[in-house]
């Protein structure tokens, strides 16, 4: 901020013939000016970032000033000041002089601006009794603060909020609520439409500089854009995050560039290539410098970028908030260090495609909040990226929603070069597979298989060499109907936990990282242990079961997501294929049944039909009440006819699976579902589907 504008002592003294007249303002200053709140607060702007700073909270008024210029003919700020109902000039002790106007409409005025060409102040008002009005402030003319109506307010009827005169041409310049741009001539109160600018809102703080840029803040978000009004159909290009208002109304010297060189810089840029939009004139990112919010230990000020190769890595070495541990290799967690300072919010983008933009849909991490201190982030890379070494963008700030360019209040971007492998990985989806399970084992029950419902779906990456380099599964609980409580759990066999690397595991419950270790210890196989207890994430929605009950509902859902990198190749022929190994056990610690003494705990497991237990199963339990299985022959989790309690539904065209109403045996729900066992499998193969099903038995959604 420009030593002139350090906020003065307050001076108390009331409005008198007898008050010392203040200065004006040393110089045409690079800052805007602000004026908010119902009792009129100053500030200062930043326009490059988006800073505020107060000026002044004691303006010398207990009402509002509005219709906000900077005159450029003394140096001295002049709004409508709502308390006096008058002209009221400014200077650099921040304190208002109400001028004494002559022939005043009697209403108050917020939108307004001194001219350049003339030291004239003007002020609009919409409404066929007011208009376009010039007051002299010359004291020299014979018209000095005589308030002339140039043009009544409904012949020039605009929704405006503010408005500016351009440095070169004379003219004034707008935005109304709906995005037109207008030129007004001035003199004789003509307007002309330049162009929509693609933005609405109420713009009540306008600006130009010295360039001839118009700028643009509107109230509700504080969002600022520049426009060139020259260009053939000038539109509205997000330029940075100011502040919001209710009531706002903005001044500038529109003869000062927005940089002011001869004040320490206090703006953090990137350093890519131009093409990235880095530098000030492209609308690079950059961010205000504020302490105790930055990336790594040391943020650099800079009056613009230092674009590649004059980085700031080699010029001042502040690079440090990233350490990239691993390449992005297409389809595979890529794995960093990030050290920040402060609460903020993380966002990065890498050039995948390397035709030197940042798309949209380049943004690897999206608000991404963190506290003070080192952070290690995995972040998945696109199957479709090119190989080679291209540019990152980091930004870390308070601000959420940040592009990878343009203005932001505080933080710090960095940019940096990384490399990119694709050495042919490819991306295969497996089957989907609805599985549904009757958790009365080794009894059937109701046998209506909407214990446990869920949904699973996986895809794996491959190499060229036809190795399996990540598996990624996702699932969700679509019914329960289970009066006991269970846990859910799928087995990679074939797999060890040695083989998968343990570092890159993903596993996240809700959208939420879960707390629960995922590898379940004691097993020859890998055994992905989701939940031990599903009744923890969902509630029966007022009846005694969740979905499957017709009118009843449930705020609540269990969604999970599983990523796993491996350490070793294994072929795809020799890994397991879909839908696995998934079953069902007893929460542990809970009662599962009049077959047992006691709680049978972990140790019972509900597989799939003819598929072999965990190490952790208690066998013992095998050939209980109703089941016939039979281990060494590898028949299991059947009855006598061959009955499973498990079963596994292809989903791939089917995407919704209609399960068993409560109670309901899933042989009434679904006739055709016997023939398809007994003939194992072999006919009545779309059992499953809607068509095939009795609609009076089965769920809803």
């Amino acid at each position: 901020m420009n030593k002139q504008f350090k906020p003065a002592v307050a001076m108390l003294f009331a409005f008198s013939s007898c008050q010392v007249a203040a200065d004006a303002f040393d110089s045409c200053p690079s800052q805007a000016f602000l004026m908010q709140d119902t009792t009129a607060q100053l500030y200062g702007v930043n326009l490059v970032t988006g800073n505020v700073d107060l000026l002044s909270s004691n303006l010398g008024t207990n009402n509002r000033i509005n219709g906000f210029g900077f005159s450029k003919h003394d140096r001295f700020l002049y709004g409508w000041g709502y308390q006096h109902n008058t002209i009221v000039k400014i200077g650099n002790d921040y304190q208002i002089e109400p001028l004494a106007v002559k022939n005043k409409p009697g209403a108050n005025f917020f939108v307004g601006d001194v001219a350049l060409s003339e030291n004239a102040y003007y002020l609009y008002k919409k409404g066929s009794q007011y208009g376009l009005y010039r007051v002299s402030l010359d004291e020299n003319d014979a018209d000095y603060l005589d308030m002339q109506r140039v043009i009544d307010g409904g012949s020039l009827s605009l929704l405006i909020y503010d408005l500016a005169f351009h440095p070169t041409d004379g003219y004034a310049y707008t935005v109304d609520k709906y995005g037109d741009l207008y030129r007004i001539d001035v003199s004789n109160g003509s307007k002309s439409k330049v162009s929509n600018v693609g933005q609405r809102g109420t713009f009540g703080a306008v600006y130009f500089d010295l360039n001839g840029t118009f700028y643009i803040s509107r109230n509700q978000d504080g969002n600022i854009f520049r426009i060139n009004v020259d260009g053939s159909n000038p539109k509205a290009e997000l330029f940075a995050y100011g502040p919001s208002s209710g009531n706002n109304d903005g001044a500038r010297c529109a003869l000062a560039p927005i940089v002011d060189e001869s004040a320490p810089a206090t703006t953090d840029f990137g350093d890519a290539p131009d093409s990235y939009l880095t530098s000030l004139a492209n609308n690079g990112a950059r961010h205000g410098i504020v302490d105790g919010i930055h990336l790594g230990s040391t943020i650099d000020g800079e009056y613009d970028a230092h674009v590649a190769p004059f980085t700031d890595e080699q010029s001042n070495g502040d690079e440090d908030g990233v350490n990239f541990i691993t390449a992005f290799e297409a389809g595979l967690e890529s794995f960093m260090q990030v050290t920040v300072e402060g609460d903020g919010f993380l966002s990065m983008w890498v050039d995948w495609d390397q035709d030197g933009t940042f798309d949209d849909s380049e943004q690897l991490i999206v608000d991404k909040s963190l506290k003070t201190g080192t952070h290690f982030i995995f972040e998945e890379t696109p199957i479709d990226v090119t190989s080679g070494v291209t540019w990152a963008r980091v930004r870390y700030t308070t601000t959420s929603g940040v592009g990878p360019n343009g203005g932001v209040t505080d933080g710090e971007v960095e940019d940096y070069q990384v490399a990119v492998v694709n050495p042919g990985n490819s991306l295969v989806n497996n089957t989907p597979y609805f599985l549904a399970y009757e958790d009365n084992w080794p009894e059937t029950g109701d046998y209506d298989f909407n214990d446990v419902v869920i949904r699973l779906n996986s895809s794996m990456i491959v190499s060229e060499e036809n190795h399996v380099k990540k598996l990624s599964m996702s699932g969700e609980l679509t019914a329960m109907g289970a009066s006991y409580n269970n846990g859910f759990a799928i087995q990679l066999e074939g797999i060890t936990n040695e083989d998968i690397d343990s570092d890159t595991i993903r596993f996240k419950i809700n959208g939420a990282d879960a707390k629960a270790p995922l590898l379940e210890t004691g097993t020859e196989y890998a055994v992905l242990k989701v939940s031990e207890d599903l009744w923890k994430y969902v509630t029966a929605g007022g009846c005694w079961f969740y979905k499957t009950e017709e009118g009843c509902t449930s705020q609540h859902e269990f969604k999970f997501s599983i990523s796993l990198q491996f350490t070793r190749d294994v072929s795809v022929d020799n890994f397991p294929q879909a839908p696995y190994k998934p079953f069902i056990f007893a929460t542990p610690g809970t009662e599962h049944g009049d077959v047992f003494a006691k709680n049978p705990g972990r140790g019972l497991e509900i597989h799939l039909k003819n598929k072999t237990p965990t190490a952790l199963a208690d066998t013992s339990y095998f050939g209980l009440a109703e089941d016939a299985s039979t281990l060494s022959s590898g028949a299991t989790y059947q009855t006598e006819n061959g009955l499973p309690w498990a079963i596994a539904i292809n989903a791939s065209t089917y995407n919704n699976w209609l399960h068993p109403q409560e109670y309901v045996d899933i042989l009434k729900a679904y006739p055709k579902f016997s023939d398809f066992v007994n003939s194992n499998g072999e006919t009545s193969k779309s059992w499953f589907k809607k068509e095939n099903a009795d609609l009076t038995k089965v769920y809803s959604y």
